[in-house]
């Protein structure tokens, strides 16, 4: 029922206003415009072939941008180019002319009488025999743009006929030799100017600027009888419960949808996006719309829709190109498709064919409520139950697309991406639920507001409300103090479990210093076992919550104590209690990670990451000397130094040195800076009381992972000191495995393949490399104790 109700409100809104015009001419005498061009002069009317002439040779050819690049290419703009810089036009006398013709095209484009059209003077082209301009699209220059006018100049030629085109629909348009022709048309329309048989076509280019009054303009009333079927199918949709989902197979039928999201029919930039800027009958269709749904009690915006289509598409020359890799077009600021990497192609991605909608998506950017204000920033995505339109997207011009080439087991598709306008609307009754999944940031505004006043109960029944969609919702929300508020708002509910779900979405590296004063409060209000039920499930593995990398989380306890400092200064009882419940569960945390570190098979990664590890641990220790919680500290100092995190004494040294550099001596040994260092004083003794490695010993011991027998040989081999070379005959396989195991441990062995016979010989032979490594190690060992033992000495001096 619901989908075809939504064919009906698209099928109703076709019918409004008449034929839709995006396009409109306008002739006039030349006699207003006085026309003067550095080093050509005056030009008088008709432009003789002599003074166009003249024109050509102080022109340039036209250009085009990619990217951060102006190229060339006369395969799509062949035409000569006066800069406006050059050009010098009496605007008193021009004005008479231009702006009565500008009035009567706004009314002929549908744009309402409440605002006024503004020419910006763009470029002075000149079309000499052959010159023509392939079909492209403009690009809204500035937030009042809304198109394009062209001025032809009178002159005598042949050919040259502009063309533009909409949706499928074209007019064509022809010069006169004695009058000014005025075409204007919106910046959403492909257009062309055919090739110059004969002659000069000249042309003064013109940005389209509205201005006016910023708040709604819309059109009159639409008829009484539209307004009534369209409220009824209102109805109809926000009443119907959709079908059930195919799985489980006795599922319930769901809730009926909560929007409505009509697609106009222009397309728009955010930029271009207002009440007053709607093109064409996407004003009447508006209007329309508006009226409905303030009958049947409901709220719109105007929104913006970033629609994204993924079509199978097939190339005209399929059988030339069937394994080429994708391609992707964009439009340029000078209105071109230009494609990656390469000058564009004269036809774009025009010379593909779509054949099937694979998938598609919608996204509404920003909306602007009736009142005309500033968009307001959202983000949400929108469903199939709760779209409709007049015109598909397929049917307009796409800003950007991409071709994926055929690879095999997949390609041959091509993506689209539109920016549609959109009248989205909701029921009044369900308008918070629709906002807060648009704007998780305004619906945490309200529930503040809302508790401040003393109506907890109903921000409770506004915050269950949230519970469907909050979870992607809020993973997306990106706006600063939104966490902050989130806290705020969980403490004031006053319901646990309420309070729980809305914090669902985050993790614990969310609470900064910024926000210790407001999760203290929240341990206070729920106490200790709510708390450490809430911090497992941020740390655990979820989809739709907010994500940070792990250097986020590394860097975020190298910010614990700052937070934990905070958390103390809150609250006397309950600042503590949080400390030492996040202390817990990142201690956790970060022995997985020093236990993962210290299992990375390639000794440099390894290096780094355990050398990752050096602020965070500092940070860990510190915090405990900050909240008194000795016996985190001590469980943490056992744990860094068993025999298991020998690999951890480098990493150790430089936690004691950047303590040394940044933390208070008196404070050093409440965060154990003794404990720790007598640890690796031992530890770097006894490494260095091993004999370092005699000149002729080569053997490399093989790390454990694998005991089958070509890793048996291969230890052998490594192991025996007077071995450095090894023949070994063996299948490609049974190569690539071995070639494996060395390169993942960064053996100091080269391994190449000798091809002759069968099967092919592996060689290995042992490099100096080895010696190199355990030289270099054994001089890092001696720094770090001579450091080590520096502050002993300083200690004992000072006792004595």
């Amino acid at each position: 029922m619901t989908t075809a109700t939504l064919e009906q409100i698209g099928e109703l809104l076709s019918e409004m206003g008449e034929r839709d015009t995006f396009t409109a001419r306008r002739t006039a005498a030349a006699d207003d415009l006085h026309l003067e061009v550095k080093d050509v002069g005056r030009l008088r009317f008709p432009i003789s072939r002599a003074a166009a002439q003249r024109l050509c040779r102080v022109a340039r050819p036209a250009r085009y941008g990619q990217g951060v690049e102006t190229l060339l290419d006369k395969r799509v703009r062949h035409t000569w180019e006066i800069p406006k810089s050059r050009v010098r036009i009496d605007k008193r006398r021009w004005n008479r002319t231009l702006l009565p013709v500008l009035d009567t095209l706004r009314g002929d484009l549908g744009l309402p009488e409440g605002c006024k059209l503004k020419a910006e003077l763009h470029s002075m082209l000149v079309y000499a025999p052959d010159q023509f301009f392939l079909p492209h699209q403009d690009s809204e220059k500035c937030d009042e743009m809304v198109g394009t006018l062209v001025v032809t100049l009178p002159s005598r030629f042949t050919g040259g006929a502009m063309v533009v085109e909409h949706q499928g629909e074209k007019v064509t348009y022809r010069a006169t030799q004695q009058r000014l022709s005025f075409v204007a048309f919106y910046a959403d329309c492909r257009h062309e100017v055919r090739p110059v048989k004969d002659g000069y076509r000249i042309v003064l280019t013109y940005n389209l600027m509205l201005a006016g009054d910023r708040t709604a303009t819309l059109p009159a009333e639409a008829p009484p009888e539209t307004v009534d079927a369209l409220e009824e199918l209102l109805r109809q949709h926000f009443e119907t419960p959709l079908p059930p989902p195919t799985w489980p197979k006795d599922a319930p039928p769901r809730d009926p949808p909560s929007r409505l999201v009509y697609l106009l029919d222009h397309q728009y930039t955010e930029r271009g996006l207002g009440w007053q800027r709607l093109k064409g009958n996407d004003a009447a269709r508006a209007a329309a719309l508006r009226e409905a749904a303030e009958r049947h009690g409901c709220e719109l915006v105007l929104a913006l829709a970033e629609v994204h289509e993924t079509w199978s598409a097939m190339e005209d020359d399929w059988g030339d190109h069937r394994y080429q890799r994708h391609r992707r077009w964009e439009r340029d600021e000078d209105d071109e498709w230009y494609e990656e990497g390469d000058p564009p192609p004269p036809d774009g991605p025009d010379r593909y064919s779509l054949e099937e909608l694979i998938d598609w998506s919608i996204e509404l950017k920003g909306w602007i409520d009736p009142s005309g204000k500033q968009a307001e920033p959202i983000t949400t995505s929108v469903a199939g139950t709760e779209v409709c339109s007049t015109t598909p997207s397929s049917d307009l011009e796409p800003y950007a697309s991409e071709y994926e080439g055929f690879m095999g087991n997949w390609g041959n598709t091509m993506d689209r991406w539109y920016r549609r306008a959109a009248i989205v609307l909701w029921p009044r009754e369900r308008a918070f639920a629709v906002r807060a999944e648009a704007s998780p940031a305004w619906a945490l505004e309200e529930l503040t507001r809302r508790i401040r006043a003393g109506g907890a109960a109903g921000a409770r029944e506004m915050a269950a409300s949230l519970l469907p969609f909050w979870r992607a919702a809020a993973s997306h929300e990106a706006r600063r103090g939104f966490f902050v508020k989130a806290l705020r708002v969980a403490e004031g509910l006053e319901a646990p479990a309420l309070a729980k779900s809305l914090l669902q979405p985050f993790q614990v590296e969310a609470v900064t210093p910024a926000a210790g004063p407001a999760f203290a409060a929240l341990v206070k209000r729920y106490g200790d076992d709510w708390t450490r039920s809430l911090l497992g499930e941020w740390s655990e593995p979820q989809r739709d919550r907010m994500r940070f990398d792990r250097r986020d989380q590394l860097a975020w306890l190298d910010s614990l104590p700052r937070l934990c400092e905070k958390l103390l200064a809150a609250d006397g009882t309950a600042g503590p209690s949080a400390a030492r419940l996040l202390l817990r569960d990142r201690w956790d945390w970060l022995e997985g990670r020093i236990e993962s570190c210290r299992g990375i098979a390639s000794p440099s990664r390894r290096d780094e990451a355990v050398a990752s590890l050096v602020k965070p641990i500092l940070g860990f220790l510190e915090s405990t000397a900050v909240v008194e919680a000795d016996d985190l500290q001590d469980d943490a100092l056992a744990f860094l130094s068993t025999v298991e995190n020998e690999p951890l004494v480098p990493c150790l040294v430089q936690v004691l040195r950047a303590a040394a550099r940044s933390v208070p001596p008196e404070r050093r040994a409440a965060f154990g800076f003794e404990a720790l260092s007598r640890h690796c004083l031992r530890r770097i003794e006894a490494r260095l009381e091993q004999p370092a490695r005699e000149k002729g010993d080569w053997s490399v011991a093989l790390p454990s992972g694998c005991d089958c027998e070509l890793c048996v040989t291969l230890g052998e081999f490594l192991f025996d000191p007077d071995e450095q070379r090894l023949e070994w005959p063996i299948a490609k396989e049974k190569r690539r495995h071995v070639h494996g195991r060395i390169d993942a441990h960064e053996l100091p062995v080269r391994h190449q393949t000798r091809r002759s016979g069968r099967p092919y010989t592996l060689v290995l032979e042992k490099t100096k490399t080895l010696f190199e490594r355990e030289a270099a190690e054994r001089r890092a060992w001696q720094a770090d104790l001579k450091w080590l033992r520096g502050p002993v000495r300083r200690r004992r001096t000072a006792e004595t």
